[in-house]
């Protein structure tokens, strides 16, 4: 489950293969996908992580995720 921090905050920024997820102007976390990204968007508590492929993750947290598509 994410830090509600992270929520509120709702700022993600893509960098190729990474997103970096921000709790605060100064406070960021990075998730590593190993494909490129080409956007992220916040959906409630879930991070929405749309890959080049043309793929869908899911992420509940930082390191869980479902893939649709």
């Amino acid at each position: 489950m994410w830090d509600p921090k992270f929520i509120q905050c709702g700022v993600v920024r893509v960098e190729y293969t990474r997103v970096r997820v921000y709790k605060d102007r100064y406070n960021s976390i990075v998730i590593e996908t190993g494909t490129p990204v080409q956007m992220a968007l916040w959906s409630g508590d879930i991070l929405n992580v749309y890959l080049g492929n043309g793929k869908v993750r899911r992420y509940k947290d930082r390191v869980n995720y479902s893939t649709m598509g």
